[in-house]
């Protein structure tokens, strides 16, 4: 009786992260079809980087080797699209940092799978050591980036240093399996909203798109969270 709680439970948790993936999926193309019905005009770049972002963040909450494969494309895509958009330091970021670590994240997380014959990762906690550590790192990071972009004609110089400096230190705590990075993510995906509402009241061509984008993952960085913390509970 308790073993068919237990898969009863089991089966009903699996059955809602299936519904919110789906919901993840259908709301991003749904409402990125709205919003090219309403600016008449079909982002084609834009809906595919965002879409590659999406399962790429599904199969990260989940802890699932998938993530790095549609990393590696939303990486590509996004930074075409930041270039585009004059945001310098986030289109590096793409493109210089976010596109290797794909490699290095794959063979980390490779090391780390679950012995139960799936491609599901062991998850930690970080040490206070490393969260002060973390702290530091990302004020730093934001200093240093603002001073680079204050060089530049980009747009958005103090939004783009605070999105580029968090996802550095975001990606790299993600490359290592920490709970802790989904904390981050919601931080970043928050800048990330702001930055590209005021790139849509601006008029630039991809912001509608990618703050809706941004949008979806700052829900799924909620479920990043709890996922994530029942994987190392199960441990």
């Amino acid at each position: 009786m308790v073993a068919e709680k237990a898969t009863d439970k089991g089966f009903a948790s699996n059955r809602t992260q299936r519904i919110w993936d789906w919901f993840l999926i259908a709301g991003f193309i749904t409402l990125s079809i709205v919003s090219c019905i309403v600016k008449q005009n079909f982002e084609i770049v834009s809906f595919a980087a965002g879409l590659c972002s999406i399962l790429c963040v599904i199969f990260g909450a989940k802890g699932r080797m998938e993530n790095f494969i549609f990393g590696f494309l939303g990486s590509i895509l996004n930074g075409y699209i930041y270039l585009h958009a004059e945001i310098y330091g986030s289109a590096a970021l793409y493109l210089l940092y976010n596109l290797p670590m794909q490699f290095i994240g794959f063979f980390q997380w490779k090391k780390r799978q679950q012995g139960d014959g799936t491609a599901t990762i062991k998850t930690r906690w970080m040490n206070n050591k490393q969260r002060i550590l973390t702290a530091i790192s990302s004020i730093a990071l934001i200093a240093v980036i603002y001073l680079i972009l204050q060089t530049t004609n980009g747009n958005l110089p103090v939004m783009d240093a605070v999105r580029t400096g968090i996802m550095i230190v975001t990606q790299f705590v993600l490359t290592f399996a920490f709970i802790e990075q989904w904390f981050l993510w919601l931080l970043l995906n928050s800048a990330t909203i702001t930055m590209w509402a005021i790139a849509t009241i601006r008029g630039e061509q991809y912001a509608v798109i990618m703050m809706i984008q941004s949008l979806f993952f700052l829900l799924n960085s909620i479920r990043g969270v709890i996922v994530w913390i029942k994987l190392n509970k199960n441990r």
